[in-house]
């Protein structure tokens, strides 16, 4: 059997559960009202910005692209002139045209680019599934040019002590979470330079602690995350290689 079979087709179809075709398709002609949209969806978008080359990178990688959101996001709102290029086992079927894309197994093949081809490289929700973590760390370092940046989410430790369904192993191809010790150490053992190492929260999500056991009774979406997203369930780093 292909390995992870059928999950680019879920990552694709979650994109569909509840209110979220209706606010994406509300608010996707209006820049300000999309950024927030994706911002609210997708946690890892949340500190694109820090990364110190993003503005002006020239071109960008992607391990793990799935349906492309950080792509769009980097494209819209930080760098449309970037060139951006996604590498996964399989092509998801909602990633943009505009995104070149090549299969490939990041645990056990080498990244299809040359050394030193990319300005930036982020992967997002990558490192959780993998047996053999340091490749990953190890491949971006090779494909990135010198004082070129690392950028890594994944699934905080926090995430074990999460109800059914934002567990850490509500996902059946999930390995091991992280902290951030973990994370720093792996960098340096790789050769990067740790830049910035954090937690991701949604203060966003704030006003409706209050509210959410009412919004679940009120809406088809679990609004069940809200208290542990604002504990923070998500750890990332920004590395560079020098």
């Amino acid at each position: 059997m292909e390995k992870h079979k059928g999950y680019q087709k879920h990552l694709a179809d979650i994109r569909q559960i509840g209110l979220r075709p209706f606010f994406r398709k509300l608010t996707q002609d209006i820049p300000a009202l999309y950024r927030l949209y994706l911002r609210l969806t997708n946690i890892s978008v949340k500190k694109l910005s820090a990364i110190p080359n993003i503005r002006k990178a020239s071109k960008m990688l992607d391990i793990g692209c799935g349906t492309g959101e950080s792509l769009e996001y980097i494209r819209k709102f930080l760098n449309p002139s970037a060139e951006l290029y996604g590498v996964d086992l399989e092509k998801n079927p909602v990633l943009p045209d505009y995104v070149s894309f090549l299969p490939c197994d990041i645990e056990e093949e080498s990244l299809p680019f040359e050394e030193s081809t990319f300005d930036a490289v982020i992967s997002n929700f990558v490192i959780e599934h993998l047996r053999n973590p340091q490749r990953l760390f190890a491949e971006s370092y090779r494909v990135l040019k010198g004082g070129g940046y690392f950028y890594c989410t994944t699934e905080y430790y926090t995430s074990l002590f999460c109800p059914e369904g934002y567990n850490f192993y509500s996902d059946p191809t999930h390995i091991r979470p992280w902290t951030k010790k973990s994370l720093k150490t792996l960098a340096r053992m790789t050769g990067f330079e740790v830049y910035k190492v954090g937690v991701l929260r949604w203060w966003e999500y704030l006003p409706l602690l209050p509210v959410f056991p009412l919004l679940n009774l009120l809406t088809p979406n679990d609004f069940s995350f809200i208290p542990y997203e604002i504990v923070g369930r998500t750890v990332y780093i920004i590395a560079r290689k020098p």
